[in-house]
Order: C-alpha cells, then sequence, then structure tokens
C-alpha cells in the first residue's frame, strides 16, 4: 500500500493526476484492510486533492472530510493541519469564503500550535488569496509578509540542501503573489509606493533564484572562508534543524509549559550563534556571503549607483495572472501591467522558434529548408512586431536612444531583444523619419539601442564591488576553439601518426576502454536532455569556422600577450588552470551544452580526445565554472547550442552567465542558439575590431558589429547576427 502511495505521488508531481487516482484508489482498501487509520487518512487526502486537480470539487470535499474525521481520531494535528488547508481551498473554489476563511483559520491555529512553520506559512499564503480576492489588500499584504517571513526563517535553520532546494521552489510563488499584491495595491494608491517596493521583492526573488541553481548544482563556493567558521555554520544548522524536528514532536503530543520555554530557549540560543557565524564570514568573505546571503538594492540605490542620464533600467516580472514592467531612470520609476505569464512566454517562445527556423532540419531537402527559412522570416515580422508591442508598447514613449539594461524573465531570458522591432509609439531616430508609426517592418531595436541584459540590478552591484581596487589582467585574450570531440577525427589519425611507437602504442592499449567519469556521464546526461539536439555525442560536429574565428581575434589583438589553444589543447585542463587569470579577455568557440530544465547538467564541451586517441574528461561543468579563478573583463561564450525547453525556470544559460560572473568576469557574452558557423567567425571579428582596434566598450563593440552584419544581404536575417547577448557590465 505504501508503494502504491508513493507511485501516485509520483503521478501527481508530475501532473498526471489521473494515473495518481488510480494508485491511490488501488492503496485505499489495503490500508483498510490493515486497519491503519493514519495511512487511511493520508490516502483519502490524497485522493481528495486528486478530485480537486482533477476539477471534481464536491468529490475532493467528501474525502477531504472522511480524511478530516480520521486524523481527529488518531490525534493527528498536522495532518488535520492540512487536511483543513485543503478545504479551506476547495470551499474558495466553490466561492463559500466564509466556510474557506473558519477552515483555513483553524489550519492556522494547529499549525502554530504544533510549531510546524511550513504549513503555517502555506495557510497564511492561502489566507492572502482569499482576503485579496475580497478587496481587503492590506491584510492580504500582511498575511503574505508573515508568510514569506516565516520561510525565510526555515531557510536560514535549514541546514541540509534537499531542505534549502524545498524551500527555494516555494518561494518563488510567494513572491510572484507578492509582487502582484503590491501592484494591485498601487493601483488602488498610486502615490504610496507600493511599485518600488514590488521592484525591490522582484530584486530579492532572483538573489533566490540564484541560489536555487546553485543548490541544484551542488556548488561549493566556499573558497577563501575559514574551514573552521564553516563548519561551525553547518554543525550550528544541523543541530537548529534536529531541535526545530524536536520541539514539533514535542508540541504534536502531551507537553507542559515548562518543556515548551525550555525547548525554545535552546532554539533561540544556537539561533543567536548561528547568526553571530553569519556575520564573522560577511567580515572575513564578503564575496561569499553576497552570493549565498544575497543583500538587494533598493530603487534609490539603482537609480543612483547602476544608471546614468543615458540608460534605462528594464525589469520584467511574470505571473499566473498579470506580469510587470518597470523602467527605472535616475529620476523616474514607471511601471506597467502586462499579459499573463503562459501569454508571454507562448510568444517568446513563436518568435525564438522563428528566429531559427534556419537551422537545418532532419528529413528536408535544400530547396524545402529555404522555403522553411523564407517563410519564417515572413513570419517573425509579424510575430516579433506583435511580441515588441507586448512588451515595449507600454514604455515606447520613455525609450528615445537610450541605452536598455533588460533584467529578463523566464522564457524571456532567451529572447534576443535586439531582433525586436522598435515598438509602435517610439520614433526611430535612425531610420527614416517619414516612416509611418503603422508602416511594416519597424527596424529592430540594436538600430537605435545599445543593449545589455542583467541577471537583476544587486548582480551588477556586486560585479562592481567586485571590480574596485582589482588590479587588470596582464595578458590580453585566451582564445579556446575547434576542440577534438570524436575519434574519428581527422586530427586524431594524424597525431597517431606522428606519435607512433612501441611505448605509445603499450600505453595505447592500456587506456583505450576507460571507465566513465562522472564528467562523461553528466555530458551523456545533458546531450540526452537537452531538447533538440541529435541526442548522441556525435550530435556534436566539429565547429570548422571556429579555427577561423580564433585566427580573425588573434589578427586585431597583441600577439605576444595572447593565447591560442586550438585542437586538443583545448581542453578542460587548460580551461581550470590559473593560466586563464591572467587575461582580460577569454573566448569559448565551441559547444555548450545548456539545459534549460536541469540546469545543473548545463556546461561548456571541449577536447573529449587527447593526442592519442583516448577519451578524456572535456566537460567543464556548471560547479566548476563557479569554482575557477579569473580576473577578466569578458568571457565570451562562442557557438554554443542549447534547448528552450518547457520548464524555463532552471535557466541553463543564465547559470553559465552567472557561472563565469562569479568566476570573476565583469561580462558574458553567449549565444541563445546554436548559430551558423560562418556567420559567427564574420561577427566575432567584426567585435574584436570594435574593441581592440576602436576601443569601443563590448557592448557598443557589439552592437556595431552586428549592425555592420545586417548591411550584408547574406546576413541580415537576424538568425544570424542576433544570437549573441551581452550580460554584466556594460560601462
Amino acid at each position: 500500500a505504501k508503494t502504491l502511495q508513493d507511485v501516485g505521488s509520483v503521478y501527481s508531481d508530475m501532473g498526471e493526476m489521473q494515473k495518481a487516482l488510480g494508485y491511490y484508489n488501488q492503496a485505499l482498501p489495503l490500508l483498510q484492510a490493515a486497519d491503519d487509520k493514519r495511512q487511511v487518512a493520508v490516502a483519502l487526502n490524497n485522493i481528495g486533492t486528486a478530485y480537486r486537480e482533477l476539477g471534481q470539487p464536491q468529490k475532493a470535499m467528501e474525502y477531504y472530510n472522511q480524511s478530516l474525521t480520521l486524523r481527529r481520531a488518531v490525534g493527528d494535528r498536522l495532518g488535520e493541519a492540512a487536511t483543513l488547508n485543503n478545504l479551506g481551498q476547495i470551499y474558495g473554489a466553490l466561492s463559500e469564503r466564509q466556510r474557506s476563511l473558519e477552515s483555513y483559520s483553524q489550519a492556522l491555529a494547529l499549525a502554530q500550535g504544533v510549531g510546524d512553520r511550513r504549513t503555517e506559512a502555506y495557510v497564511l499564503k492561502n489566507i492572502a488569496f482569499l482576503r485579496r480576492d475580497q478587496g481587503n489588500l492590506t491584510e492580504a499584504h500582511s498575511n503574505i509578509e508573515r508568510a514569506i517571513s516565516l520561510l525565510e526563517f526555515i531557510r536560514t535553520r535549514a541546514g541540509d540542501q534537499e531542505n534549502r532546494a524545498s524551500f527555494l521552489a516555494a518561494v518563488s510563488d510567494y513572491h510572484e503573489f507578492y509582487i502582484d499584491l503590491l501592484m494591485r495595491m498601487h493601483v488602488a494608491d498610486p502615490q504610496a509606493g507600493h511599485n518600488l517596493v514590488a521592484l525591490t521583492v522582484s530584486e530579492q526573488a532572483r538573489a533566490r533564484s540564484l541560489l536555487e541553481l546553485l543548490v541544484e548544482a551542488h556548488t561549493d563556493v566556499r573558497e577563501g572562508v575559514d574551514t573552521k567558521l564553516l563548519e561551525r555554520e553547518r554543525s550550528l544548522e544541523q543541530r537548529i534543524t534536529i531541535k526545530l524536528d524536536n520541539l514539533t514532536k514535542l508540541l504534536s503530543g502531551k507537553h507542559t509549559d515548562a518543556q515548551k520555554a525550555a525547548a525554545e530557549k535552546e532554539i533561540d540560543g544556537l539561533t543567536d550563534e548561528y547568526r553571530q557565524a553569519q556575520i564573522e564570514i560577511r567580515q572575513r568573505s564578503p564575496r561569499y556571503a553576497a552570493l549565498t546571503q544575497p543583500q538587494t538594492l533598493g530603487t534609490k540605490e539603482i537609480q543612483q549607483q547602476m544608471l546614468d542620464d543615458d540608460t534605462i533600467l528594464l525589469e520584467y516580472a511574470l505571473g499566473r495572472d498579470h506580469s510587470y514592467l518597470w523602467a527605472v531612470t535616475t529620476d523616474r520609476v514607471l511601471s506597467y501591467q502586462l499579459p499573463s505569464r503562459v501569454e508571454i512566454e507562448s510568444a517568446a517562445r513563436r518568435a525564438y522558434q522563428l528566429l531559427v527556423a534556419r537551422q537545418p532540419a532532419p528529413g528536408l531537402t535544400e530547396a524545402q529548408q529555404r522555403a522553411r527559412a523564407t517563410e519564417a522570416d515572413a513570419q517573425y515580422q509579424a510575430q516579433a512586431a506583435a511580441l515588441s508591442q507586448m512588451l515595449l508598447g507600454p514604455v515606447a514613449a520613455q525609450l528615445g536612444t537610450k541605452r536598455l539594461l533588460i533584467v529578463a524573465d523566464g522564457a524571456l531570458q532567451y529572447l534576443p531583444f535586439a531582433t525586436l522591432p522598435v515598438p509602435a509609439g517610439q520614433v526611430p531616430e535612425n531610420s527614416n523619419a517619414s516612416q509611418s508609426l503603422t508602416s511594416s517592418p519597424r527596424p529592430p531595436l540594436v538600430l537605435e539601442h545599445e543593449i545589455v541584459s542583467l541577471p537583476s540590478a544587486s548582480v551588477l552591484a556586486l560585479l562592481r564591488g567586485e571590480l574596485a581596487g582589482r588590479q587588470p589582467a596582464t595578458k590580453s585574450v585566451a582564445v579556446l576553439a575547434d576542440p577534438v570531440f570524436n575519434d574519428d577525427d581527422a586530427r586524431v589519425k594524424l597525431s597517431r601518426a606522428s606519435r607512433k611507437s612501441p611505448a605509445v602504442a603499450r600505453h595505447q592499449t592500456a587506456a583505450t576502454t576507460p571507465s566513465a567519469s562522472p564528467s562523461s556521464t553528466a555530458l551523456e546526461r545533458s546531450i540526452s536532455s537537452v531538447r533538440g539536439s541529435n541526442g548522441d555525442r556525435a550530435s556534436l560536429r566539429r565547429l570548422l569556422f571556429s579555427r577561423d574565428e580564433a585566427e580573425a581575434i588573434l589578427t586585431v589583438t597583441s600577439q605576444p600577450s595572447s593565447l591560442k589553444a586550438l585542437d586538443f589543447r583545448a581542453n578542460r585542463r587548460l580551461a581550470m588552470s590559473d593560466e586563464l587569470g591572467q587575461y582580460r579577455v577569454i573566448h569559448f568557440a565551441t559547444h555548450g551544452l545548456l539545459d534549460s530544465r536541469h540546469p545543473e547538467l548545463s556546461g561548456l564541451v571541449l577536447s573529449l580526445i587527447d593526442e592519442a586517441g583516448r577519451p578524456q574528461d572535456g566537460f567543464l561543468r556548471l560547479h566548476e565554472i563557479y569554482n575557477m579563478r579569473l580576473n577578466a573583463d569578458l568571457v565570451v561564450l562562442s557557438a554554443c547550442q542549447t534547448g528552450l525547453g518547457k520548464e524555463i525556470r532552471g535557466e541553463g544559460l543564465i547559470g553559465l552567465t552567472r557561472g563565469f560572473m562569479y568566476a570573476g568576469s565583469t561580462r558574458v557574452m553567449a549565444s541563445l542558439w546554436q548559430v551558423d558557423d560562418a556567420a559567427t567567425a564574420e561577427l566575432m571579428k567584426r567585435f574584436y575590431r570594435g574593441m581592440m582596434r576602436e576601443r569601443l566598450t563590448p557592448a557598443a563593440a557589439l552592437r556595431t558589429a552586428q549592425l555592420e552584419m545586417m548591411k550584408k544581404k547574406h546576413w541580415q536575417s537576424p538568425y544570424y547576427w542576433g544570437a549573441f547577448v551581452l550580460q554584466g557590465e556594460w560601462r
């Protein structure tokens, strides 16, 4: 019966509620036959939840009430609170709001009585939803703030990774609701500054998203921190977690006030010690603290520290019912309501699919591929214009020709804003002045704007803090390009021939079947999980033009202070070495396996074969990138391939760019799709020429290169020039 329950729960987590219900119904009679009333109550509650998700509230209520009766009979106060909370949701769905509130109130009292803060936070959030729908925004605000405060309490005391991940998965929904509530309050009272608070909450939520990614990647970012201090922090976390569990068990049964007070006093003492340890960590390692205990910027700090008169910050937050946009300049903060997450992400995915339609599709003839590309280009103009109006139309009059700092959310993080047309309402200054606002096509944003992406405004503040006082790297550019991916590569045959000797042959024989390393396993999993790839190692084709790309880059840089690592030398060992820390610009021209569903599997693929033809570990993993020690002004990830999956929350590409930022690069430039090999080489040649010879900032150099590419008939499609985006410092 327990196994059947577990299988049902897996299907429930996958959203396959009908299958979940089938397994719960199989478990129920077995549990009843065993006379296990506590587990029967669990099964009845699960069946009720399945019916609720299947849109049958009356059936759900029937099973919830049966569960509630049993849970009260066996004294399961935690279970009783959970079922009462579920009944509150059912009553709410049936518009019986008073009964809903009564159920929530009973659940809240039980959760508080047994010290179950997680359930308490969940019930408070549900009460906040109910109060909001009743129009009582003030009480809703009070409840959601209390809920988030409780979750923060849990996070700082949940020592193990599983608990932290559980917290971080939940808190994003709480923040999303909180932002929506604050923006509704702003509509009701535009002078109260609720929209400014909502922007701050958006920044906080992004910091938590980064932490979630790091937890999933099992990243060790503690380098440079006193190990005894970290061990003390970990030990206190574990002790607090144990004490909290013990307190919950105590409160669930018979206890005296003295026992409760003693347990709470012990937890308070440990909590004080834990906070002191964190203060010492912040003092001794500001960098570690900035990542694990992120401090977000307020609106005034963003305006004063991050912007200038020629720059505007556009920050997006996508939500279930409504999404929001904040436009921040040095002296104003404007906010706008946008369509729901589903509507925006659907439009963004469609635009993305049209942009990459020029990629070769299996089974199409050359003529069919050309026709597909031509049709997609034509459709993209209309799709992009509609998307531009959706995302930028409300703020069009404020854009002018300012530099755009884009803080995107969800699927928008894979959208190259540079390729979107100027929205109606903004008069293009660099195009024909007589062009009508309603004429089509309108010029792309890159014609009017320098565009830079940011994970958050607070990340930019961290980067600037890192850069302050840092001595520049002594060398110019390091290029790792044209790695060797397969043992049938012509370079392997040449290398074997040149190395042929009895000693080498014996060595080859002993090493032809190495055991799979963790990295090779991760590589296989990554390849198979990235949607749109061929699903095997053979899909990692050689990037022939990356060699020309490397040569073109090095022709415009100072040769004595540059590094050219091609072929077998473009390997993981070099990437992980301290040598790269000597270069101001680091350029990877290779495949990136970017998994939006499982970001911990993201990384860069370097040479998988050594000079002797032996397989080797060539996958530079996400967590290893976070622990690199760079002193770079710029890291370029060229010729990447990515998967825009159904689930966006992990943000594989964003993980890589943030990883290199944490490793010590103030900027990262990366591609959003598997770009054309020849077009990438051409774009990079122009980009580096702009930086190295014309002394342009990386953002300005990218824009100049893209504009030059657009002028060439062969490269006019945004597929060829629009894939690359710059993240990080714009100055």
